[in-house]
């Protein structure tokens, strides 16, 4: 008896079942929403030249998030998503981002310690800087 595939298709179901469709944002097709690339570019009503022009003056330019569902094609052809070799595939990668270590660190004390000795007066010692002080 064969054996079965567990990955195949690109997707991330798993052993869910049925799961909901998504409509590509470019073409229209319905991709399953595990398979479909989710990508959210900033969008300003206003253009660049002008916004940079308006900020200097102190204006507060809109931006909004939107977020936008392509199928795996559109991704190609759009230049979100990039063709691999199949060993490439094959090889587990790391994600473009870098990857942050999250070490425990003490964190500074939220407050200034209580110094133990008062400040100290400054005392005149001579004539350091050429100037002549009165007492």
């Amino acid at each position: 008896m064969p054996k079965k595939r567990k990955n195949r298709g690109g997707r991330h179901k798993g052993d869910k079942g049925k799961e909901p469709m998504v409509y590509c944002d470019n073409c229209g097709k319905l991709v399953p929403r595990s398979k479909a690339v989710r990508v959210t570019v900033p969008y300003s009503p206003v253009p660049g030249d002008l916004a940079r022009e308006l900020e200097k003056q102190g204006a507060i330019v809109p931006r909004y998030y939107v977020t936008k569902t392509y199928c795996i094609n559109c991704a190609i052809y759009l230049g979100i998503l990039k063709v691999r070799s199949e060993d490439e595939r094959k090889r587990k990668i790391a994600s473009a981002r870098p990857l942050v270590r999250r070490e425990t660190v003490a964190a500074p004390p939220a407050t200034k310690p209580a110094q133990t000795q008062p400040p100290t007066q400054p005392t005149q010692q001579g004539n350091e800087g050429g100037a002549q002080t009165k007492s």
